[in-house]
């Protein structure tokens, strides 16, 4: 009986983590876009017809500040985006800890393997502030972070589409979607255990997204419908079960992609 409490007792913990740290996300997200700078307001893009707004420093050259801040910014829609789709498994991890190990408060390794799982996103933002300022350097975005030239829009939406059919994409969307299958196999003991745990979780997780998070380019970095839309879309692809909504989503990554290119050559 005490065990079931305990076990109830850290499933609120658990969520209820996730959902301050998820709401805080969108929060800043949404303080960023109504903080926009003169210049910065909201727009149309050319490409979609999606209404943006963003709020990020806009500099040139880059500086150590503006980078710290574009990786920041990444970082926080990371979180926003990626963990809803996580606590399954973050419920799954706590409830298998508390099984094994019954005196144990299983709050500190849950929270190692929520840290591991997220400091990958942290080194992709990494990469995705590179990412943005090349783009903005070579004047291929809009002050809203969206792709001001048709061809790019479109090779950001085929390279998505493409990815989606892979063997890769489906190896690791089948890791994703059965989080117990991949606790049986990759389980390791320990805090430094929980931490690197999550750390292969977030990477499989990277190996099934990263494609898609080159779609916010497309709608708008900070276009918080099109992120909110990007981040449904990968929970739904990780709570179904099998390839069919990748594969239908790549088809239809693929038609828009030459849509888009048959628009703007012919507009």
């Amino acid at each position: 009986m005490a065990v079931t409490v305990s076990t109830t007792r850290d499933r609120y913990i658990v969520m209820a983590g996730a959902v301050c740290l998820v709401a805080l996300a969108w929060l800043d997200l949404v303080r960023r876009a109504n903080g926009m700078t003169p210049g910065m307001g909201t727009g149309t893009d050319p490409i979609t017809g999606m209404g943006m707004a963003m709020a990020m420093p806009m500099s040139t050259p880059w500086n150590v500040s503006v980078w710290t801040a574009a990786v920041l910014m990444w970082s926080v829609m990371m979180v926003a985006m990626m963990l809803p789709s996580t606590t399954p498994m973050l419920l799954l991890f706590s409830g298998v800890q508390r099984a094994r190990r019954t005196a144990a408060d299983p709050a500190l390794p849950t929270g190692l393997f929520a840290a591991g799982y997220l400091g990958v996103w942290v080194a992709w933002s990494v990469l995705a502030a590179g990412l943005q300022w090349i783009l903005q350097s070579l004047l291929l975005l809009s002050p809203q972070l969206a792709a001001t030239r048709v061809v790019l829009a479109a090779s950001f939406l085929m390279l998505a589409g493409l990815y989606q059919l892979t063997p890769v994409k489906y190896a690791c969307l089948a890791r994703c979607q059965t989080p117990l299958g991949f606790l049986l196999t990759q389980w390791r003991e320990g805090p430094g255990g929980a931490l690197r745990m999550g750390a292969r979780y977030g990477a499989t997780c990277a190996g099934c997204c990263w494609a898609l998070m080159g779609l916010l380019f497309v709608g708008g970095v900070m276009n918080l419908l099109w992120v909110a839309a990007v981040a449904v879309f990968v929970l739904a692809e990780k709570v179904t079960r099998g390839p069919w909504l990748a594969r239908g989503a790549g088809g239809a990554f693929i038609g828009w992609a030459l849509y888009v290119l048959r628009a703007g050559l012919t507009g």
